[in-house]
């Protein structure tokens, strides 16, 4: 969380250990103790932040299940906490950046967060199929939603995007989306 912090405010390549121990009032050889670089902090914080995320979704799943929607309305909601917890984050959005910049060169970062927009993409394309998608493309499609939900993300941060513009523009590609299943 103290990284979390420190990335809002510089890069992680100018962000030192004494930072984040300062962020998290510790003292930095008390941060290698547990940590053997700035790097496996980074990778800490990716998986402290899709563990909140994940458990948050599935909280939001076994609501809306519970709710009995069908299948096409449970995707809408399943969409709408993508967007309002994740997109439209741009606290998170803009950390991210900074973590995927880390993952252009650094293979330990860069698999770990291959591996959780995989299992994200994994885990829409399950419940597309349940929505009636029996497109022997799903799980492209599925990939594809991410991308966007991604891209979207990132250009409301870097262009300054108004939330209500930027929930337009992931509804309507949502909603094509479904059309689609």
């Amino acid at each position: 969380e103290a990284l979390y912090r420190c990335l809002l405010d510089k890069p992680f390549s100018v962000t030192t250990i004494k930072d984040i121990g300062r962020e998290a009032g510790l003292n930095p050889p008390m941060l290698h103790y547990y940590f053997e670089s700035k790097e496996d902090v980074l990778l800490n914080l990716v998986d402290h932040i899709y563990g909140e995320h994940r458990a948050r979704f599935d909280r939001h799943l076994r609501k809306a299940r519970a709710e009995g929607l069908d299948p096409m309305e449970l995707m809408r909601s399943v969409f709408g906490f993508l967007n309002e917890d994740l997109t439209l984050d741009k606290k998170l959005q803009k950390v991210f950046f900074e973590i995927w910049e880390v993952a252009l060169h650094n293979r330990e970062v860069n698999a770990r967060v291959k591996m959780v927009y995989s299992e994200w993409a994994e885990r829409l394309a399950e419940l597309m199929r349940q929505a009636g998608g029996d497109r022997e493309d799903i799980a492209d499609l599925a990939l594809a939603a991410v991308a966007f939900q991604e891209g979207v993300g990132i250009f409301s941060v870097f262009f300054g995007f108004k939330k209500d513009y930027t929930r337009s523009l992931l509804l309507g590609f949502q909603e094509r989306i479904l059309e689609t299943l």
